[in-house]
């Protein structure tokens, strides 16, 4: 798994590419977390390239979720995802703690 995090002026791009797992999740988990200490609060996260999620993935993406919406600041959003993670985004019941968007364009044009 690798991930490019390009930085806009309303928000940041992060690109994951390959599986996101129990291995891979806390590696991107640290990463946004670095980011958030640096006073960035908006993410579209693309997972055109990414192959699996994993349920600790998607619990990674749930906690800074949560913690953007207790403190009342920023927002995690999902462009290019392919049918079978949404699916498991659905399944876990966590399609409606996200926006999710066709295309990366308007998930940043979101911001």
């Amino acid at each position: 798994m690798e991930f490019v995090i390009t930085e806009y002026k309303h928000c940041d791009l992060v690109e994951i590419i390959g599986r996101i797992d129990s291995y891979s999740a806390p590696k991107i988990e640290e990463a946004l977390n670095a980011f958030i200490a640096d006073n960035h609060y908006h993410f579209v996260i693309d997972l055109n390239k990414t192959s699996y999620i994993s349920s600790s993935g998607i619990l990674s993406f749930v906690n800074i979720q949560k913690r953007f919406i207790n403190q009342n600041r920023g927002k995690i959003v999902f462009s290019c995802v392919p049918e079978r993670i949404l699916n498991s985004f659905k399944l876990a019941g966590f399609d409606r703690l996200f926006e999710f968007y066709e295309d990366t364009v308007s998930a940043v044009g979101r911001f």
